[in-house]
């Protein structure tokens, strides 16, 4: 039996990705994605949350983390990755990144 292929995303979506990723570090509101996308803010929420998997707030906070986290490995201070990012210092970041992954980001270098 073959796998069920994955059905593409919506372009509209795609399109707002594509600004968040451009963006990541600058705040970005619910209703001016929808407008990104041309949609109502509640379908935006909807439509967003059934295509990627995640609720457009939790979607915004794993990509400035990720930034975060990249920044770092690439030999920048904690202080640095997070302001990168759009964080208002490392421990915003360290209790946020606590908060989604039940452990500090330091804890993903070894010595």
């Amino acid at each position: 039996m073959a796998p069920r292929a994955t059905p593409p995303i919506d372009a509209r979506i795609e399109r707002v990705l594509q600004e968040l990723r451009a963006r990541f570090a600058q705040p970005v509101s619910l209703a001016e994605a929808a407008r990104w996308a041309h949609l109502s803010p509640s379908r935006f929420r909807h439509l967003f949350a059934d295509q990627v998997g995640a609720s457009f707030r939790a979607y915004l906070l794993w990509l400035r983390i990720n930034a975060a986290v990249e920044h770092a490995m690439a030999g920048a201070t904690w202080t640095e990755a997070a302001h990168f990012a759009g964080f208002a210092d490392s421990s915003h970041l360290s209790r946020t990144f606590r908060r989604m992954f039940g452990f500090v980001p330091v804890m993903l270098v070894r010595e």
